[in-house]
């Protein structure tokens, strides 16, 4: 048995009261376990079993089986993130994210306090479009998706080619199939990204565009910034 610190993706019921539960921990990365009866046990989970919870599970690892989860302490809760339409989409879409592009269990710490801190941030009110487009990007880079965003520092807009996922002139390769606008002032310069959201919300849109390239499979969700 181990005892895991961990954020919770998604879960499904499975049987008329067990839960399938898709986690990421710091140790493990990405698995799956079992709650037995936990829709009908209110006493042994008490509600710990939820989004937006930054746990220390007991889990039983089965070869072969599903994986049991035992005893669940809460560590923290960013509960307030619910408090706002505009943080609690921006954090779902921070788990969706993280189960789209971790592999199952691979151990990922950095990745696992990027997660934890974005939540966090996101529960204390910052403006929700600016914390996702950095937890974007540093989740991309951690998980060798990083794109090269080098580009001349006098310009402030550049074209982003998903294909190679690159910067360049926006004047050469105007009318270009797969190359967007992409707006490096606030990149370079993040204490502006609160005041400019449509700017946020665009380089949100490419970097989907390129995840989607690069994985090769699409995002369920994409539409981030055209819901909030």
């Amino acid at each position: 048995m181990y005892t895991l610190e961990a954020l919770i993706l998604k879960k499904s019921s499975y049987g008329e009261a067990d839960l399938l539960v898709t986690l990421f921990s710091r140790e493990l990365g990405k698995f799956r376990a079992l709650a037995k009866n936990a829709k009908r046990s209110q006493k042994r989970f008490g509600g710990r079993l939820d989004f937006f919870n930054r746990l220390a599970i007991e889990v039983t690892l089965n070869k072969g089986r599903f994986n049991l989860i035992g005893d669940v302490t809460l560590k923290e809760s960013y509960r307030e993130i619910a408090e706002s339409v505009d943080s609690f989409v921006a954090a779902t879409r921070v788990l969706e994210l993280l189960d789209f592009l971790v592999p199952e269990q691979e151990p990922a710490d950095k990745l696992f306090d990027l997660a934890a801190d974005t939540l966090g941030f996101l529960s204390e009110k910052r403006e929700p479009h600016s914390v996702f487009l950095v937890f974007f990007l540093r989740a991309l880079t951690l998980c060798g998706y990083r794109p090269d965003l080098r580009f001349d520092r006098e310009k402030d807009i550049a074209g982003f080619d998903v294909e190679n996922g690159r910067l360049s002139n926006p004047e050469k390769t105007q009318g270009k199939r797969n190359v967007y606008p992409f707006h490096m002032d606030i990149m370079r310069h993040p204490e502006i990204m609160d005041a400019n959201p449509e700017k946020v919300k665009n380089n949100i849109l490419v970097l989907t565009r390129y995840t989607e390239y690069r994985t090769g499979r699409r995002l369920e969700k994409t539409g981030f910034s055209g819901e909030t």
